[in-house]
């Protein structure tokens, strides 16, 4: 499959290259192909990666309580993105990324629903709460409906503060579709072998249930 990468707000497409690194050489074996895309606004540097890595960062829109008209923006640019670079199978997204993704997935399924989604399968890591498309109020779980109807890999960490807003994520996917794996890290892409092994299980799990159908 070849996948949409969607980085993390206050970084860039670089960064996110190395922070999935052991991920993606694993996956690249089985054939896997990856594209990197920068958000659209520039931005501050991610404190904790201050003087260690080189900009320009960027975020794919507003962060903060309201976003508001940033988050269609972000919604254009992703999709000239697609149409420049694509097409693409699948997305994996970290943060505001694996946010954009989700939310791009919600608003074409209610907007567009005879149309096929954007994505086979996506992987959501460290995943923050998506936003309707009006960037007013975010997108929160109903009971039994499920927005998000691809195969999914929700990847979380008990130790992130943005922990259950990845929980929320996980539950507006179809739970048949839906895989979950807590890393019991903080706001990061674990990189030892334990936690690599069981990131590749489920992502390799959500890809075949997107081949089969």
């Amino acid at each position: 499959m070849r996948f949409l990468c969607l980085h993390g707000g206050g970084t860039n497409g670089e960064i996110f290259e190395i922070q999935i690194g052991g991920l993606r050489q694993i996956l690249e074996k089985s054939g896997h192909r990856f594209k990197f895309m920068n958000g659209k606004m520039n931005a501050k540097v991610e404190e904790e990666l201050e003087g260690i890595v080189d900009g320009p960062f960027y975020n794919h829109y507003i962060r903060g309580t309201s976003p508001g008209s940033s988050v269609l923006e972000a919604f254009d640019h992703t999709k000239r993105f697609i149409a420049e670079e694509g097409p693409f199978d699948a997305v994996i997204g970290f943060s505001q990324g694996a946010a954009l993704a989700a939310s791009l997935l919600v608003h074409q399924r209610k907007t567009q629903p005879a149309e096929p989604p954007l994505f086979r399968a996506a992987v959501f890591i460290c995943g923050a709460a998506p936003w309707e498309s009006s960037g007013l109020e975010q997108i929160s779980p109903q009971p039994d409906t499920y927005p998000i109807a691809i195969p999914t890999a929700n990847i979380v960490g008990k130790a992130d503060s943005l922990f259950a807003e990845g929980v929320k994520l996980f539950e507006l996917c179809e739970p048949a579709k839906a895989a979950f794996y807590d890393h019991g890290s903080k706001h990061m892409v674990p990189f030892d072998m334990k936690n690599t092994g069981e990131m590749i299980r489920v992502i390799e799990e959500t890809v075949a249930k997107a081949i089969r159908g």
